[in-house]
């Protein structure tokens, strides 16, 4: 019978901005580690891949519960337990990749978010997030209580639409209208319906191609941060793969499985 693992895209950030070569050389290198985190006992393996892959792959457990028996299947007999409370049955997995070519950081349990970032955050002193990806901007506006950042790429087509949204920079330079310009602008604002509007007013002019590019960042109610982009967006990927005799993945199927499929859809995007 054949399963599969299935990654979810997420955007790393540290200190605000997309990590660098020596942070992830340090943070994904391939020495083992082993790390407790809420109860459970992860012993890591990192691999970097032709300095683009950045694999990290852990086989956790915890001590507890612990019950003094077990039961004998064939015969029905409850056995003394050979277990004790200061060892760990390592039977969960978590998988994840971080691409540097897409900037995307793929994560096979979601509940685990929280322990990669505590991970992640012990190769730096600046701040380490990991932001959940939407594409819908619908979906983005309902999610977020406070907008953070608006960033996009307008073309000059954008000068012609109604409104005086960008009257203001139409000749800012005395040179006529630019053929392209960028605009990153910060807030820290509740989402309120007048904001929501112009943001769903932005994402129609992306939609018709006068945008080329557009980000929005918010934080959730709890104070986690979203993202809005469509122009670079893989929500799942499965990868059908059998467990082995124990029940688990084995890992190095799944690293070279996950690699192939992203090597496989940087070639469509590009083609």
């Amino acid at each position: 019978m054949t399963d599969s693992v299935s990654f979810s895209s997420f955007e790393l950030s540290v200190n605000g901005a997309l990590p660098n070569a020596t942070f992830l050389n340090k943070a994904f290198s391939s020495n083992k580690k082993s790390m407790i985190h809420e109860e459970f006992i992860h012993q890591i393996e990192c691999e970097v891949i032709e300095d683009r892959f950045y694999w990290f792959y852990s086989n956790f457990g915890k001590a507890m519960p612990h019950r003094d028996i077990v039961i004998d299947i064939p015969s029905g007999a409850e056995l003394e337990n050979p277990r004790t409370t200061q060892q760990v049955e390592p039977n969960d997995q978590l998988f994840a990749i971080y691409d540097s070519s897409t900037s995307l950081f793929f994560i096979s349990n979601l509940m685990k978010k929280g322990f990669l970032k505590e991970f992640l955050s012990q190769f730096t002193d600046e701040e380490v997030i990991i932001k959940n990806i939407y594409k819908n901007i619908s979906d983005f506006i309902d999610v977020i209580k406070t907008l953070e950042t608006i960033k996009f790429t307008g073309s000059r087509d954008l000068f012609n639409r109604e409104g005086d949204l960008f009257s203001s920079i139409r000749d800012i330079f005395g040179y006529g209208e630019p053929e392209e310009f960028s605009i990153e602008a910060k807030y820290r604002t509740p989402m309120k319906d007048a904001l929501k509007r112009e943001i769903l007013r932005l994402a129609g002019y992306q939609s018709a191609g006068d945008i080329k590019t557009m980000v929005c960042i918010g934080k959730d109610e709890r104070g986690f941060e979203a993202v809005f982009n469509a122009n670079n967006f893989i929500n799942k990927i499965s990868i059908p793969l059998q467990k082995d005799n124990q029940l688990l993945f084995p890992s190095e199927d799944v690293r070279t499985q996950i690699i192939i499929k992203l090597r496989e859809m940087a070639n469509v995007s590009t083609s």
